[in-house]
């Protein structure tokens, strides 16, 4: 036998070229050319044409579009999974993205998949996943998670810890599987080489890579660069080239040789826009409702406050961190007069108080319990039959932080007549999805607490009432898009109550009006604040606008003047931030769309 020397590519020629050097007997050996034909053979058996995954998927899907299928089948096709998918914001990455994994899955491609994305995006990805896609993926807590674990899913930030001081990353095992396909959502992250983001996701080894951003740069073009280098290497040649061939020294944003940019990009890009999908997307119209409280309900709020800031002490007489106080009281007394209760109560009967904290709480609960008024239960009765009134088919969907507020709100909508579904954190999958069902033919109203509601989808809702709301405006959104999805057929009525007189209604003004409901499509409000440096979290583990507004309200000593200043700040950052996103928004649709 011939000695078989390979020095030919199976990948490049076509079959015009094959069949020419059969002609002309143009191989190294009869070896060779039976190799080439297998090749060839294998290949086109390999060939997807069509999404064997497609009849399991949909009948999860309540609402699909062939948008979503046709750009899955076009990354499996033609990308072979290593792709951008830079749809514009609101198309439903996830889904598309979901349709490629279970497609990998079902055909034998994929048996260890990761998938990273921002921390508040985790259980999100984990709830649609499993819920749409019947896929069940191990959430990274630690470094030890990554054994056995052959779906993982991380949030990025938590995963890319490094040690300086002894030169490697904290979750390194994950740089020893070797993985058949990587996912990483809001890429946009790794528009710096430099930052320890990209160097960790370089470090992993993957067979395919799939990455998600609707605006794939910023400020400079050396942002795509650095986000295709890490998606595919060599693909616009070196850093020196691609500033040679495509960089304007005048314009960072706007590249020389622009066409044959847009080719490059298209070669590893599926991109749709808005306004090819035909999707009508509806308003959200914010509504925020004052609550007036009587003078004893002001009165105890106050003494509730000015104990957690003054006289907060433990059992040994030192003082209790205030801002700790702030953080883990102050959410539950605002939210209702039942959770202010159960809070005093638990510190009576906490042993780690001192006898004068205690005693001081035993009178604050007193007075609780004599208040003839609860203004802000009213104020949500009073919405709750306006509207059901106005519109008898209607559904409302209520969210608090607290359990015990749910409970409390369940109490007094019963006595209306109206059917009210409770839905909480720890429901299996089975009394989920009869709820949900119960909420969507028959009940009028479901009350959530956000790690109920998940993952969940609710256009056949339009309106949502926020009992309280927590001073994280990534939370805020996530309830609120639970009804602004695609298949939502009519605008969104987001009622929000804000106690007048209180750190709250300024709070309120600031997450609803200016940051949830000022015309941002759902997506784009993470991209901002990612921007501003204000996603994610603290050192604490707080959001970091939740730990500014806390902290704020600590500095202010409840003095709302000072406290609404701050809180005007941060409102001046966040228009310059939406405004920026804007201008980038429409740098990005230039480059990427009209070229």
């Amino acid at each position: 036998m011939d000695e078989i020397i390979i020095n030919e590519s199976f990948a490049d020629d076509n079959v015009d070229m094959l069949f020419d050097k059969v002609e002309k007997n143009d191989f190294s050996s009869q070896e060779m050319l039976s190799l080439k034909v297998s090749a060839e053979e294998i290949n086109k058996k390999n060939e997807i044409n069509e999404l064997i995954s497609w009849d399991v998927v949909k009948k999860n899907l309540e609402y699909h579009f062939a948008y979503q299928k046709e750009g899955a089948l076009k990354i499996l096709k033609d990308f072979n999974c290593t792709a951008l998918l830079a749809d514009e914001v609101g198309l439903g990455k996830t889904i598309t993205t979901g349709i490629v994994l279970k497609e990998c899955i079902m055909r034998g491609f994929t048996k260890k998949i990761l998938i990273l994305t921002p921390p508040s995006l985790v259980d999100q990805w984990v709830a649609e996943l499993k819920e749409k896609f019947e896929l069940d993926f191990t959430i990274i807590e630690s470094d030890k998670d990554w054994k056995n674990t052959n779906f993982a899913i991380a949030s990025i930030d938590r995963v890319k810890a490094y040690n300086r001081e002894i030169g490697e990353f904290r979750h390194k095992d994950a740089h020893d599987i070797q993985w058949d396909l990587l996912v990483v959502d809001e890429a946009h992250k790794l528009k710096s080489r430099t930052t320890t983001r990209w160097r960790f996701v370089d470090k992993i080894k993957k067979k395919r890579f799939l990455i998600l951003t609707a605006t794939p740069f910023q400020n400079d073009l050396l942002e795509l660069y650095n986000l295709l280098h890490i998606l595919k290497r060599g693909h616009l040649g070196t850093v020196q080239e691609f500033r040679k061939n495509f960089l304007n020294r005048g314009n960072k944003r706007y590249p020389l040789n622009p066409y044959e940019l847009k080719r490059k990009l298209n070669q590893l890009m599926v991109r749709r826009k808005r306004s090819e999908t035909k999707i009508n997307y509806t308003k959200r119209i914010p509504k925020v409702v004052p609550v007036d409280l009587t003078k004893p309900e002001m009165e105890v709020y106050e003494e509730m406050c000015d104990l957690i800031k003054k006289q907060y002490f433990s059992a040994s007489g030192n003082e209790i961190n205030g801002k700790l106080a702030v953080y883990a009281i102050l959410p539950k007394i605002t939210s209702s007069i039942a959770s202010a209760k159960e809070s005093l109560t638990n510190m009576i009967n906490n042993e780690k108080y001192h006898e004068k904290t205690k005693d001081r709480a035993q009178r604050i609960l007193n007075a609780y319990n004599n208040l003839k008024t609860d203004s802000k239960i009213n104020k949500l009765l009073d919405i709750v039959q306006d509207n059901f009134t106005n519109i008898p088919d209607s559904k409302m969907l209520i969210y608090t932080k607290h359990p015990t507020t749910l409970r409390y709100i369940a109490e007094q909508l019963r006595p209306l007549g109206l059917k009210v579904i409770e839905f909480v954190g720890g429901l299996d999958r089975e009394e989920k999805t009869k709820r949900i069902l119960e909420f969507k033919n028959s009940a009028e109203i479901m009350i959530s607490t956000e790690t109920g509601c998940e993952g969940l989808n609710f256009q056949f809702c339009n309106s949502l009432i926020n009992y309280d709301l927590p001073w994280n405006p990534m939370s805020v959104e996530q309830r609120i898009g639970r009804l602004d999805r695609i298949g939502q057929k009519r605008d969104m009525n987001i009622y929000s109550l804000a106690t007048k007189g209180t750190m709250e209604e300024h709070v309120v003004d600031l997450i609803i009006n200016k940051m949830c409901c000022v015309g941002l499509v759902i997506g784009e409000l993470p991209i901002i604040l990612f921007n501003l440096g204000l996603d994610g979290y603290s050192e604490k583990g707080v959001n970091k606008i939740e730990e500014r507004l806390m902290n704020s309200f600590i500095d202010s000593k409840n003095n709302l003047e000072m406290f609404s200043s701050e809180v005007d700040k941060i409102a001046e950052l966040i228009d310059e931030g939406i405004e920026a996103y804007r201008e980038e928004n429409n740098y990005n649709q230039e480059l990427l769309d009209e070229i």
